[in-house]
């Protein structure tokens, strides 16, 4: 019979960014080298029970790849209390360029990341593109009941409203700061670019996820 494991002792909600060349890094990646990092940073990480035992890690709503990232999170079962910014300060040693371990909070809620109503975005175009061009998309975005636009997978052709999901759009020169709501259907940042249609499309930076506020702003979560 396979070693049956404890549950962890506790969770270690960390926040970490993905910027700069590591943006193109894929979800799948960063949990791979998340996976190995762990381990050299000596962390007291448990183990699910069965055959093949791994690591109790898991993630939500990752920035899809090509996004930068100032606020992405994920979960760590731990065996046992401890310091907890020892133990981010030991996994960020251990991380490559452009991924950081930005603040961790140690919580016996394994459903943490449930709090995650919303992310603020930036998106980036590049210099010389008309700020009025993107004034007029933005007004134009928010003051319409809905923007459907197209998605393409192995099943077809749907079509999707994404202004349902956005919670506001404001021109900023080249860039445009916008927040978005988190849910079911899942509204990703290059769904609201498809639906801000100026070409070429703006490059996404997450700034912040978390708590959706009364006055439409986002507080991380940790």
């Amino acid at each position: 019979m396979p070693e049956r494991r404890d549950p962890p002792a506790t969770w270690l909600c960390l926040r970490y960014s993905k910027l700069g060349p590591a943006r193109f890094t894929s979800a799948r990646d960063i949990a791979r080298l998340m996976e190995r990092a762990i381990k050299r940073a000596n962390l007291p990480v448990a183990y699910s029970s069965g055959f093949s035992p791994h690591q109790r890690v898991s993630y939500a709503f990752p920035a899809p790849t090509g996004a930068a990232s100032h606020a992405e999170y994920l979960m760590i079962g731990l065996t046992t209390l401890g310091d907890c910014a020892g133990f981010v300060q030991a996994l960020d040693a251990q991380l490559p360029s452009g991924i950081r371990a930005e603040a961790g909070e140690l919580t016996g809620d394994r459903r943490r990341l449930a709090g995650l109503d919303a992310s603020r975005w930036r998106f980036e175009w590049p210099v010389g593109t008309p700020p009025a061009t993107l004034a007029e998309a933005a007004a134009v975005f928010m003051a319409s009941p809905a923007v459907m636009i197209e998605r393409k997978a192995k099943s077809g052709v749907s079509r999707q409203d994404v202004r349902v999901a956005v919670v506001s759009l404001v021109a900023d020169g080249t860039a445009i700061g916008g927040v978005i709501k988190q849910g079911e259907p899942l509204i990703r940042p290059v769904d609201v670019l498809a639906g801000l249609a100026v070409e070429p499309a703006g490059l996404p930076t997450r700034e912040a996820q978390g708590r959706l506020g009364w006055d439409g702003g986002v507080t991380n979560l940790v």
